[in-house]
């Protein structure tokens, strides 16, 4: 007789001007997914957006053998759109049992566990403890759910949380089952695809969720291992370019390096991948450029000596600053740079050393950088968050609330950053955006660079002209292609 079907789902968080980022693959439900499969349930993934939340509810709920509902959840919009998705289900049947899993609810269990439309949280990695989840369920509950670490429920006499599970050292044991989805539909016009090979980060940045959720643990798939898979997927869908979508896929710069030679021998281009300041050298730049990397994604996140030093980056401007003459030597190369402005400490002065770094590294390598500075938002988990609740912040009381907790949609704000604030760094964000020049621009481009360029320098963002006009062809854009 057929186990009943695990249904398991992850809402698409917003991205720019309001669209879904779903050309990402929903790795953490494949990831869990295919060991659930393997271990023989029937499952099913459903990777959609907030649109489609009754459609997929209506179809859980004509399904008359569900073991559970999983979600998948990252902190944003994704909370409410997943309670969302998790009250119809449970005014619909109350028996079935929902179940929140992924970073948000791994660091927030108890807050989850309030709502009542989530009866389990999975807290870490998920394989085995959905594993064990399922089989408690399978055997109508018969046993002690003391016993499943890495587990968050309700009791009698409250909310249980059981120890932390101990990492997965080996990786190879888990893999994405991509039979779980369409892999055609994460596969982009240039046949580049994302791609996860590790977890976990070893460094120590204050702002950063991994801390608590990974404990500085940096756990990989072997070489031969991500070799084989890229392979599959390259019959499977016609691939010709990965992006490794790693948190930090350099940690191991020697098998780094090995994987992206090896993927070139076998006719798939690392499109995009992400590197520490502090992992370039020459020779490493070097290779990179000779096997066909298109674009290194840097996280130097500040100018203010200050502010790289309270959020413990580990490291400085000269390094910073080296990194990108190093880069800027091989003219083939592309940099997506990410900053954050806006930390509760930061003064204007702050904000400006930020400003002035960002001009210099242009300087450095004209019009390939691809800038991004962001607004600091306080993440669940972040060891800087201390910094936050010195202002009296607070995370939104309900479900709801996170609604509203996303940076992109214009309209947050915090006790140390008003709207007026707020606003003066999206604008410095779309500015320096502007410093960047496509391939095969037009001779308008350099126009737009320059007045970019002389309005960071000023800092001068009233009437934002160029802004205006930058949307308008966006929303042009959108439209046509719609």
């Amino acid at each position: 007789m057929p186990k009943p079907t695990i249904h398991l789902v992850s809402i698409a968080a917003p991205f720019r001007m309001g669209i879904e980022d779903m050309g990402r693959p929903p790795s953490a439900l494949l990831y869990v997914g295919g060991f659930l499969k393997q271990s023989g349930f029937q499952v099913r993934v459903h990777h959609i957006s907030e649109a489609q939340i009754k459609m997929t509810a209506a179809t859980i709920l004509a399904d008359k053998d569900v073991l559970f509902v999983g979600f998948s959840v990252i902190t944003g919009v994704p909370v409410s759109s997943s309670h969302e998705a998790s009250r119809i289900i449970k005014e619909g049947n109350p028996e079935i049992p929902v179940v929140w899993g992924g970073i948000h609810p791994s660091i927030m269990p108890e807050e989850c566990l309030e709502n009542r439309s989530i009866d389990y949280v999975v807290i870490g990695e998920g394989e085995n403890t959905a594993l064990e989840l399922s089989n408690f369920l399978l055997q109508r509950r018969q046993g002690d759910l003391r016993r499943i670490h890495g587990l968050g429920f309700k009791s009698d006499s409250g909310i249980v949380i059981t120890p932390q599970r101990d990492f997965e050292a080996d990786l190879d044991r888990f893999r994405q089952d991509w039979s779980l989805v369409d892999i055609g539909e994460y596969v982009r016009d240039d046949r580049s695809f994302y791609f996860i090979t590790s977890r976990g980060c070893p460094h120590g940045c204050g702002f950063c969720y991994n801390q608590q959720f990974n404990q500085r643990r940096w756990r990989a798939h072997s070489v031969k291992f991500v070799i084989a898979e890229l392979q599959a997927i390259q019959r499977a869908a016609g691939i010709r370019h990965v992006v490794f979508d790693d948190d930090n896929f350099f940690t191991d710069r020697r098998r780094g390096m090995e994987i992206i030679h090896r993927l070139k021998e076998t006719g798939i281009g690392c499109k995009w991948v992400e590197i520490r300041c502090d992992y370039i050298e020459e020779d490493l730049v070097r290779r990179l450029a000779g096997d066909g990397v298109e674009r290194l994604f840097i996280g130097w996140e500040s100018g203010s000596p200050e502010t790289l030093s309270r959020i413990s980056k580990g490291i400085d401007r000269p390094c910073i600053e080296k990194a990108f003459r190093i880069i800027g030597k091989q003219p083939s190369l592309q940099v997506d740079a990410s900053a954050i402005i806006g930390f509760p400490w930061e003064t204007r002065k702050h904000v400006r050393q930020t400003v002035r770094l960002a001009l210099k590294l242009f300087r450095s390598m004209p019009f390939r950088i691809q800038f991004n500075i962001g607004t600091y938002v306080p993440y669940p988990g972040s060891p800087i968050l201390h910094e936050a609740r010195r202002w009296r912040f607070s995370f939104p009381a309900s479900a709801d609330g996170w609604r509203s907790y996303d940076i992109l949609n214009g309209r947050m704000t915090f006790p140390w950053a008003d709207s007026s604030r707020m606003r003066a760094f999206r604008r410095i964000d779309q500015y320096a955006k502007l410093l960047f020049m496509p391939r095969h621009s037009s001779r308008k481009r350099y126009l737009l660079v320059f007045l970019a360029y002389v309005r960071l320098l000023l800092g001068i963002y009233i009437l934002p002209i160029e802004l205006w006009r930058e949307k308008r062809a966006a929303g042009r854009s959108l439209k046509a292609a719609g």
